[in-house]
């Protein structure tokens, strides 16, 4: 029997031992495409990584990106080293431009009363004498960055280094003045995930409309992709998503103002919101650092590299008068290092937006001249993607943008 059942025996384990070898290749060749492509070409690593994401899920995605972004702090960190500690990150050497007269819009120099969609009045803001989005505190080596309005800056720009072992990375930090300028949201026309009745609402899906186009100052990205947590969104009172209680909000009111917090705890569900994005939790909470941001759980940071994984991260903070917006974007972050900066800008309440180098984008826009195109996009950082069009033309990822009106 032996001799005769024998070589079909051997036959199925050789034949098992090639199936089991070609696994392996194939799991070599995705951990490289992961760990390896992303570490070269950022923005391939990122397709990539979308592609395989679509068929297996987030979490395996997960485990090899958090492999890729470990490949790419230990470089930076030896060319670091061997470079004499030079970061790898910087602020674009842009001219601000002036914005024309037809795009000025009045500041809220006092105190004033505007009546809600409830039938509630709500204070403005309130700009005290004396103070621009320079002088405001906390002084941190703020710089005047964009397009100013009647002559006076609207926005500023800084650096900061607050990893010691990590002397390449860098968070770049962009206060803006809601007092002068308006927040608005896009979907874009894939991302997050929506229903039909989402595009006939929003025909040009990704796109700033032109009517926003002719006031335009600055954009920058938004969140994660429903399939890492289906965080709610809602923009001119069509829902994308709906909240989800708990999660890390801001949310654009009838009357203009912003606001940013958890949802169900800051933020209530009221029919004054025209507009909400989530994405996480709290990295900070009443100006202290949120206590989930310790907490080392995928599954709560996304279902992506988690934490702690050293990344490019992007945050948005908000100041406790709701005066100053803040953006932030580091190119070797963990959250509590996110976190570090939004705090020492001076926000109140902040979230983690987009991870990775090719989502984390934020451009204000100049004028060109040309009829064809009279806007460009310029980035903040030399290190982001260059694209002279970007939210000019539809977009497939959300995005937020300000106007002088």
């Amino acid at each position: 029997m032996d001799l005769i059942h024998g070589p079909k025996r051997q036959g199925a384990k050789f034949g098992s031992g090639i199936l089991a070898g070609w696994i392996t290749v194939l799991l070599i060749g995705i951990l490289s495409l992961l760990a390896v492509v992303p570490a070269v070409w950022p923005t391939m690593g990122a397709q990539i990584a979308d592609a395989i994401r679509a068929v297996v899920g987030p979490k395996p995605v997960a485990v090899l990106e958090g492999g890729s972004l470990a490949i790419q702090d230990a470089i930076n960190r030896i060319v670091s080293a061997h470079d004499g500690g030079q970061k790898t990150i910087s602020l674009a050497q842009t001219n601000a431009a002036g914005i024309s007269p037809k795009m000025q819009r009045r500041a809220n120099d006092s105190v004033g009363a505007v009546a809600s969609g409830n039938g509630t009045v709500r204070p403005t803001i309130k700009a005290l004498p004396g103070t621009d989005v320079l002088s405001a505190s906390p002084q941190i080596g703020w710089q005047t960055f964009g397009p100013s309005v009647n002559g006076s800056p609207v926005m500023a720009e800084t650096l900061l280094t607050l990893d010691p072992q990590r002397l390449y990375a860098g968070i770049a930090l962009v206060r803006i003045d809601l007092t002068r300028l308006k927040l608005h949201m896009m979907p874009g026309y894939l991302e997050p995930s929506h229903a039909q009745n989402v595009v006939t609402s929003f025909p040009n899906l990704g796109l700033t409309p032109a009517v926003d186009q002719a006031h335009l100052v600055a954009a920058f990205n938004g969140g994660f992709k429903a399939i890492n947590g289906h965080y709610g969104m809602m923009v001119n009172g069509v829902t994308m998503l709906p909240p989800v209680p708990g999660l890390a909000t801001v949310a654009i009111y009838a009357d203009g103002h912003v606001a940013l917090g958890a949802w169900g705890q800051d933020i209530l569900p009221s029919s004054d919101i025209v507009a909400f994005r989530q994405d996480c939790p709290p990295v900070m909470q009443n100006g202290q650092i949120s206590a989930q941001v310790f907490v080392d759980n995928r599954a709560v940071w996304g279902n992506t590299v988690g934490n702690k994984a050293i990344a490019w991260r992007t945050g948005l903070g908000l100041t406790r008068d709701g005066r100053y917006l803040i953006y932030a974007v580091g190119n070797g972050t963990t959250v509590e290092t996110l976190a570090q900066a939004l705090q020492q800008a001076g926000a109140y309440n902040a979230m983690q937006l987009d991870i990775n180098r090719p989502f984390a984008r934020f451009v204000t826009y100049q004028a060109t001249g040309s009829i064809t195109t009279p806007l460009k996009a310029v980035a903040l950082l030399d290190q982001m993607e260059s694209d002279s069009i970007l939210y000019l033309v539809p977009h497939p990822r959300d995005y937020f943008y300000l106007t002088t009106q």
